[in-house]
């Protein structure tokens, strides 16, 4: 969102013509009290924080920034009447347990004192809504086990549960040749380095090998370079080594290490197949820990640090050839190689649960909050639909004439 929007919306429309000063303005009177711009910007920031965390889209032209401001003040109105009543009803609050609320909270966030009295007034505001909401929620009918049984009728589909299978996966890229020929190219210049390291042992290592190199063609070439990158790599961590030496053998295993995970798209096949076939030898109890063992030294697929372990697949939750394979294959079976995203896999499912629908005892709990929940809504919606007819609202100035 463009950053004026933001500032619009966070209260740059307070300042006052001309001066650059920031000054507050009253915006609709609900009975005696009045709303004004400032309560509008204190209450922006909060529903901006709200949208994002929830991923909506904030308001990013003038007409969506003007319906967003008057949301604020439909809000807010409704909030000033409902504390109204709550005064002239005179409902409890337990004071003793805002206060340590508050302080608790204040010491958490490390709030100044002007903060904490702001704190304080929104917690009072927030405590005599919900007490007049339940005021009024304790003279509606309560929900019955007639109406829990009649909503999971009505809503059984909402607790049909997908198979799943927990799954754990090794996939292995083929190696593109644009980046083939760049680490062979840099396997070639450690190979020259390495003949100048000022190291008599490193030296020797790479000097010993030229003859053979020029002498072989390019896939052998690529095995004698891997040859003596191995070489410089086991001299790391030896004394005395000069500082160029020690720089070389640094590379040597980084550039080794790539070198090892180069592969094929037949490579890729045929390591999975060979794994495959020493999983089978084992007995069923035994193959995930070696999944999880090979997962951690080749694989290039995701939680491959945790030994494969993708969690619960389930349908839509990943790529659609590991669906297929994940909920069809036995548990402690592995799959055979299949390609997901340009890349090799084979699967492990260590367990499964088949679909099924959730009974009403298991969702009974969770149905109730529901309902509880849409009830207090309800009832909110009603009770300042009710205030609303019954007050005087009254606008000073029009948010559109703010926003001009």
């Amino acid at each position: 969102m463009r950053s004026w929007m933001l500032m619009l919306l966070c209260g740059s429309l307070l300042a006052a013509e001309g001066s650059g000063m920031v000054v507050d303005r009253s915006v609709r009177f609900v009975n005696d009290q009045v709303v004004t711009i400032g309560d509008i910007r204190s209450r922006n920031g909060i529903r901006i924080e709200l949208f994002r965390r929830a991923g909506r889209v904030l308001p990013d032209n003038r007409d969506s920034l003007l319906r967003f401001n008057r949301d604020t003040l439909e809000e807010l109105t409704d909030e000033e009447l409902l504390v109204q009543k709550a005064n002239e009803l005179q409902v409890a609050i337990d004071r003793d347990r805002l206060s340590s609320e508050v302080i608790a909270e204040a010491r958490t966030r490390g709030l100044a004192l002007r903060d904490i009295a702001t704190l304080r007034r929104t917690r009072d505001r927030d405590a005599k809504i919900d007490a007049v909401i339940g005021w009024f929620e304790g003279r509606a009918a309560n929900i019955t086990p007639t109406d829990l049984r009649a909503t999971y009728d009505r809503r059984i589909a909402d607790f049909a549960r997908p198979p799943r299978a927990r799954t754990l996966l090794i996939a292995l890229r083929p190696t593109a040749d644009d980046e083939r020929k760049e680490l062979v190219k840099s396997l070639a210049g450690l190979m020259r380095e390495a003949q100048q390291s000022g190291d008599e042992a490193i030296t020797a290592a790479a000097a010993g090998q030229l003859d053979a190199f020029l002498a072989a063609d390019t896939p052998g070439q690529e095995v004698i370079l891997a040859t003596v990158a191995d070489a410089v790599a086991k001299h790391a961590g030896r004394d005395g080594l000069p500082k160029k030496a020690i720089t070389l053998t640094q590379r040597a295993g980084e550039l080794l290490a790539r070198w090892r995970a180069v592969r094929t798209r037949e490579q890729c096949l045929t390591e999975l197949n060979a794994l495959r076939e020493e999983l089978l030898r084992l007995e069923a109890g035994a193959r995930a820990e070696l999944f999880n063992a090979r997962a951690k030294a080749i694989s290039q697929g995701p939680q491959a640090s945790e030994g494969g372990l993708l969690g619960w697949v389930e349908p839509s939750t990943f790529g659609k050839e590991i669906e297929e394979q994940a909920l069809a294959m036995p548990v402690g079976e592995p799959s055979a190689p299949f390609w997901t995203g340009g890349a090799a896999a084979v699967v492990l499912v260590l367990e499964r649960e088949e679909g099924r629908t959730q009974s009403f005892a298991e969702v009974v709990a969770t149905l109730q909050a529901a309902l509880e929940r849409e009830r207090r809504q309800q009832v909110r919606r009603r009770v300042t639909d009710v205030l609303r007819a019954q007050a005087s609202i009254h606008d000073v100035v029009d948010l559109a004439e703010l926003l001009q």
